[in-house]
């Protein structure tokens, strides 16, 4: 477990580095003050917004620090006045801003990347992440698996533009029939991170720090792939905490859903065999998971033995962006088959029925 500063200024150990901005403030759009619980929101957590972080192009803000404390300025070089005259409604650059680095990187998670259209047809088309992702009152829309959801009355879903029977051809159908309990992107998104420009994180070991040459931070040891393939679970749209989606064959409200499972090895207590909050601005400046866990386990007040092993765990991830082409999509025969793509007997059906659904098609 990683906890994060909420403002710091990063100073490497390499002093030839220049010190850099951290902390979640950088993403978080408000002035710097750290907000309330959401059910203790207050006047004053309304008023701590940064509207340009979401709505000027070419903005761009870093922390400073002033005496004992820390705050959100203008980067170097922006006009904050020329950025507050160029308002508009949020592009795509102004949610990458945030949203590239989430998990430390683009398509670390859920897919996000500013990928080629040849990858993703929405972004073909021209959509853009707020035609997906729409606002009311200032509450965007998210994904249903993810924590955090502003607005969770509303659907973020294929069906929002596209009809029920959007198939065509002699197979139209059984298209149609199947997406009763499959869900658009499972036959849509047959692999992330397609593009290899863009690999996906599928491990991560915060025992083993790694020392970016060109920051001079510390960061855990990734792997890297491309053209991953998704796992298959049923879901209906509400999840288990920790996260994983819940559903089964039985639930009319389920459907199948594509998931990328990335693993990690987190930071544990040796005694206990728990995960240790780690302090992650001090693992970026010294490298030194057992230094960061004795200052993680210190300001969250969580019992700690002084000693720290790996402690495996693992996370699913809904994929729902870069959506192929539909000369790539899934054909029948790609699950449909012995060895097919969906594990029909984990999925929850009786052998009779994993025995024909598994036979060659005529």
């Amino acid at each position: 477990m990683v906890g994060h500063n909420w403002a710091g200024v990063l100073q490497p150990s390499d002093a030839t580095k220049p010190a850099q901005p951290g902390g979640c403030v950088q993403c978080h759009p408000g002035l710097g003050a750290k907000p309330n619980p959401v059910e203790k929101l207050s006047q004053a957590d309304e008023e701590n917004v940064d509207c340009l972080l979401c709505h000027a192009p070419g903005y761009r803000r870093t922390v400073v620090k002033q005496g004992d404390k820390f705050e959100i300025r203008p980067a170097e070089g922006v006009d904050v006045l020329a950025a507050a005259r160029a308002v508009r409604r949020p592009t795509d650059d102004m949610c990458q801003r945030c949203h590239l680095g989430a998990g430390g990187g683009p398509n670390a998670k859920h897919g996000v990347a500013p990928t080629s259209p040849a990858v993703d047809v929405h972004l073909a088309k021209g959509i853009g992440c707020v035609d997906c992702h729409p606002t009311k009152n200032h509450r965007t829309a998210g994904g249903a698996d993810i924590k955090a959801n502003e607005a969770p009355e509303v659907a973020v879903a294929c069906s929002g533009c596209h009809a029920p029977d959007v198939h065509r051809g002699a197979d139209a159908a059984t298209l149609t029939r199947h997406a009763a309990r499959l869900a658009c992107q499972t036959c849509h998104i047959p692999a992330i991170a397609r593009d290899p420009k863009f690999p996906t994180v599928v491990r991560r070991d915060w025992t083993k720090p790694v020392l970016n040459e060109k920051t001079g931070l510390y960061g855990p040891a990734n792997q890297l792939a491309s053209g991953v393939r998704p796992e298959y679970r049923w879901w209906n749209r509400k999840m288990t905490v920790p996260p994983e989606p819940l559903g089964d064959r039985a639930d009319p409200a389920a459907k199948i859903y594509p998931w990328k499972r990335a693993t990690y090895t987190v930071v544990g207590d040796a005694r206990t065999g728990k995960p240790v909050f780690i302090k992650a601005g001090l693992y970026a400046v010294k490298g030194d998971p057992l230094a960061a866990a004795r200052k993680g386990a210190e300001d969250t007040k969580q019992e700690f033995s002084g000693a720290v092993k790996g402690v495996e765990e693992s996370m699913l991830f809904s994929l729902n962006h870069q959506v192929a082409p539909k000369a790539q999509a899934l054909a029948c025969d790609a699950c449909h088959r012995a060895g097919g793509a969906l594990d029909f007997e984990a999925l929850g059906y009786p052998p009779e029925r994993v025995k024909a659904l598994t036979a060659p098609r005529r």
